[in-house]
């Protein structure tokens, strides 16, 4: 029996479809490949906080169902192009580190080379070398281990990819590379095209498939202080990129960059605050991949993506893709709230002595002094604060007390910062604390006219988000078909139909960013986040491979 598939929650759409599939023969061989987003990583960060379940651990729970997921390790802040062929040498190396369910343990190996092609060469603004060595092998979770072996990926081993945020963009590329090649980039890796059929379906969760205006409200935020942030931001790179691959807590996965501790000549290494000194130069090496386009930040942005939708095709005809989207925000209030008239009567001066003041300075008008003084004591006292708060909105008052003196304040005392102006929406209570102030700069973020050109004409709202992405940009790719998932083919889901097609489960309106992938949560998010799993699993095990 079909159940619904137009619930005004994306959430609840999944299950359904998970619930209308489930009676369907499934194949669990077909392994499910995770792909972290913007600042992920792999194995549990400090060996306790996974990417994919935060204090959970969404690929045991997986792999306990029978369902055999590959976690992939790639560049945090690196290019799409970087991370897609950090991805395809992950997936085609032959072998893994196991996660060991009797110890829940992960020996993770480093002994992975990369080669980025030359994507690179012509470009002088882009990294030191074209190749590296030493990174980490996907991660494997399964309880048949052994059928792994010299597993690699090709047309009778294909997989799905399940994509968390910048990681949709990531393997659009990936897929593209596969289907059209890339000689002349990568006559090692993409040397041929027609290969996209290698993949069974694509699912995105909170990407950016238009770009995201946190970019912006970043940079607005550091308008008056980029040299100071790109320092900051050496030093904490050196700081994670210290010591080798094998021994990092957070692997940045940028030495290709020259962003890890140098050989030193005759013998030996360059000590912290060498490597610390280089890395802060205005000319070193960190300066020059953020000031590039070469980088996570741009590859995100509203342009970036655009570029990306200039390389790469939007879906491929073999493909099953599937999005969800999410956002964190309430509207901000319209009125002003309850507390406004006690909080008014707590300001310096009085409306009242303001007013007689003002008319005591009228030659004319002070002959009726008294009379101004019995009018004042028994209107404006009563009417005063009302009027005034009829003229001007609560959120024309928050921008006011933000730009006209907040931020004049903040520059006069040499505060390198700008406070983000209100918008549209607020954060939900429940919104991770550090993400507070994104949800807020994104409700209040403006686009510019050449991302409005770049949008085109149905923009839809760029200000509801989930603090990291603009919900209208979750959909599916500018130039690819969108269709909601109440029109997915349930009864024939093998039809030429089905393939080549963003279905779109909708809007959920309670995950923010970090939520998604079920990092520091609360506990009724967390069942949401398990339940959206394991309901994806379901799903994309019953389409035919």
């Amino acid at each position: 029996m079909d159940l619904p598939l137009d619930d005004s929650n994306g959430l609840v759409n999944l299950r359904n479809l998970a619930l209308t599939l489930g009676n369907l023969p499934d194949d669990k061989g077909v392994p499910i490949v995770l792909v972290p987003g913007f600042a992920g990583w792999g194995g549990p960060l400090f060996g306790a906080v996974n990417y994919w379940g935060g204090i959970e651990n969404i690929p045991k729970l997986l792999m306990e169902r029978g369902y055999t997921v590959i976690v992939t390790p790639i560049g945090p802040l690196s290019t799409n192009w970087e991370r897609a062929c950090e991805l395809y040498r992950q997936l085609t190396f032959g072998k893994f580190s196991c996660f060991n369910p009797a110890t829940n343990e992960i020996q993770e190996i480093h002994d992975v080379p990369i080669d980025y092609g030359n994507y690179f060469n012509s470009d002088t603004s882009g990294p030191l070398y074209t190749k590296t060595c030493n990174r980490k092998r996907a991660i494997l979770f399964s309880q048949s281990p052994q059928d792994y072996v010299d597993w690699q990926w090709r047309e009778d081993r294909k997989v799905h990819f399940i994509c968390h945020s910048q990681g949709g963009n990531t393997v659009r590329y990936l897929v593209s590379l596969m289907k059209l090649g890339a000689r002349d980039l990568h006559p090692d890796y993409f040397s041929t095209g027609g290969r996209d059929t290698w993949t069974v379906s694509v699912t995105t969760l909170g990407a950016p498939h238009k770009g995201t205006t946190i970019i912006d409200a970043l940079n607005n935020f550091i308008a008056n202080s980029t040299d100071q942030a790109v320092k900051l931001l050496a030093r904490s790179f050196a700081i994670v990129s210290f010591q080798s691959p094998q021994h990092r807590a957070y692997d940045l996965q940028l030495d290709h960059w020259g962003i890890c501790r140098r050989d030193k000549e005759p013998t030996g290494k360059e000590s912290f605050q060498e490597m610390r000194q280089r890395l802060e130069s205005s000319f070193g090496p960190v300066s020059k991949w953020y000031c590039s386009n070469h980088n996570a930040f741009y590859d995100n942005s509203i342009k970036g993506v655009r570029d990306l939708h200039m390389k790469a095709i939007p879906t491929s005809s073999h493909v099953y893709y599937f999005s969800l989207s999410f956002h964190s925000t309430i509207p901000f209030p319209c009125y002003w709230p309850s507390w406004t008239a006690e909080a008014l009567n707590t300001f310096p001066i009085k409306l009242v002595d303001f007013v007689r003041k003002l008319l005591y300075s009228i030659p004319v008008v002070n002959i009726g002094a008294w009379i101004i003084d019995r009018i004042l004591e028994e209107v404006a006292n009563t009417l005063g604060w009302p009027i005034v708060l009829s003229l001007v909105s609560f959120r024309d008052f928050v921008r006011w007390a933000t730009q006209a003196v907040a931020n004049r304040l903040l520059d006069e005392i040499d505060y390198d910062v700008t406070l983000p102006p209100p918008g549209k929406y607020l954060p939900r209570i429940d919104v991770l604390p550090f993400m507070l102030p994104t949800v807020y700069a994104m409700g209040g973020q403006e686009l510019s006219p050449e991302q409005k050109d770049i949008l085109g004409e149905n923009l839809g709202d760029w200000y509801l988000n989930d603090g990291i992405v603009n919900t209208e940009s979750m959909r599916g790719p500018d130039d690819s078909i969108v269709r909601s998932i109440s029109g997915f083919p349930t009864s024939s889901i093998n039809v030429e139909g089905g393939r080549g097609i963003y279905w779109q489960f909708g809007v959920n309106n309670q995950m923010d960013h970090a939520d998604e992938i079920g990092v520091f949560i609360e506990e009724y998010t967390a069942q949401c986040m398990r339940e959206m799993y394991i309901n994806l699993a379901t799903i994309v095990s019953r389409l035919p491979s």
